[in-house]
């Protein structure tokens, strides 16, 4: 007579408890797999090994817990019970959210592969009724995500991680080296009291800038942006901005005005999941900066940064444009790339180049005839004026020797 459902399911269920009071003899076994998974699996699990609930301890503990839900369901509760403190106890100790979510799962494969194997070496007959135990297994799976979501959400939202301020800044750093996925950018948003899918700017800076308009303290000018959110990095500081409707220009003028300054700005990005590419055009645009107090704009430096990602071919093609400038004293070279740079700047025209040089319009001219005559280039003509301007801007913006 063929079983109904409910005898298949029943089966199921008895074949679940003997597996899993099998394998309550091998939780030190597990904990190692679960140890050994994780140093080869999950980038970043190093930093944490010394936590309790990472150690081969806290394994066991993990893995008694699974096997003790699955010999009884009324133990339920004291799994979620768990995953909430675990998650409370790593969230104050600074453990990204997708990282615990990641120990979580690979505990869980463990257990489900021990299951499977504990079967297959001792009830081989019901190796076909593993379908029926599966959906239980993921179900799980998925309530422990949501749990742990939960929490971060609480310990986070209401800065009682870890005080606020430090849990915070970890956090931000999180985001902007890519290292929060989905559920971690929705806690995120929780803990900075930003939209997780609002408009934002990156700006990194190379010194920190303060409201007094000089270089250190911890204020910012206010108008950059509805939020100010910063973290030091070297000897400077990023900067990621919640603009709402300004544009990145507006941050750009309020760098410019400290002293001693240079700041790579990114372009907008939308939502904290691409901050981390955001941080990455913000870096390659602050090298272009020539001089203290100059700011970087992305947008407008892209073909600069392009030319100047390999440094050995960006140094041949400034010598192969600007290479007869060698020749001339210092100060005349220098006055020729400045002209130049101060005429591309002011749009090509001579009157508004003379103006902010302090000089009358026909020098101007002049200079740009004698660069011409020099490197052989016309500035009428436009692939020679895009070989100058990006020869200029790779020169002017190379470390100093």
């Amino acid at each position: 007579m063929t079983a109904g459902p409910q005898t298949r399911d029943e089966a199921a269920r008895e074949l679940l408890r003997t597996a899993a009071l099998r394998m309550k003899e091998r939780v030190g076994e597990l904990s190692e797999q679960v140890m050994a998974r994780l140093h080869t699996e999950v980038p970043g699990f190093v930093d944490h090994a010394d936590d309790p609930d990472c150690s081969l301890g806290g394994f066991a503990t993990m893995i008694t817990m699974h096997l003790d839900r699955l010999v009884d369901p009324e133990r339920d509760a004291d799994a979620a019970r768990y995953m909430r403190e675990a998650g409370r106890r790593q969230a104050a100790q600074g453990m990204p959210p997708e990282l615990l979510a990641h120990v979580f799962a690979v505990g869980g494969a463990v257990v489900w592969q021990g299951l499977v194997d504990t079967v297959a070496a001792h009830h081989p007959g019901g190796i076909p009724l593993m379908v029926h135990i599966a959906p239980r297994m993921w179900g799980f799976r998925e309530r422990t995500a949501a749990i742990l979501a939960d929490v971060y959400q609480e310990g986070l939202g209401d800065g009682t991680a870890d005080g606020g301020g430090s849990r915070a800044a970890r956090v931000l750093e999180a985001l902007l080296d890519g290292r929060t996925d989905s559920l971690g950018v929705r806690a995120a948003a929780q803990a900075l009291g930003v939209p997780g899918d609002g408009r934002f700017v990156v700006a990194v800076t190379s010194v920190r800038a303060s409201a007094s308009g000089t270089p250190g303290g911890d204020a910012f000018p206010v108008g950059a942006g509805s939020r100010v959110l910063r973290v030091p990095r070297g000897s400077g500081e990023v900067l990621v901005v919640l603009l709402g409707d300004r544009s990145p220009g507006t941050l750009a003028a309020l760098l410019g005005a400290v002293p001693g300054l240079r700041a790579g700005v990114s372009p907008v990005v939308h939502g904290l999941a691409e901050l981390h590419r955001a941080l990455t055009l913000a870096e390659l645009a602050l090298p272009t900066c020539a001089f203290d107090g100059e700011v970087a704009l992305w947008e407008d430096r892209m073909p600069t940064v392009v030319a100047a990602a390999d440094r050995r071919l960006a140094g041949e093609l400034a010598e192969h444009v600007l290479g007869p400038l060698r020749r001339l004293p210092d100060e005349e070279r220098e006055s020729l790339l400045l002209t130049f740079a101060t005429w591309m700047e002011c749009d090509g025209s001579p009157r508004a180049a003379a103006e902010r040089m302090d000089c009358h319009r026909n020098t101007v001219l002049n200079r740009l005839r004698r660069l011409e005559l020099l490197t052989g280039r016309r500035l009428a003509h436009p692939r020679d004026l895009v070989d100058l301007t990006l020869a200029v801007d790779v020169l002017r913006s190379a470390p100093a020797a």
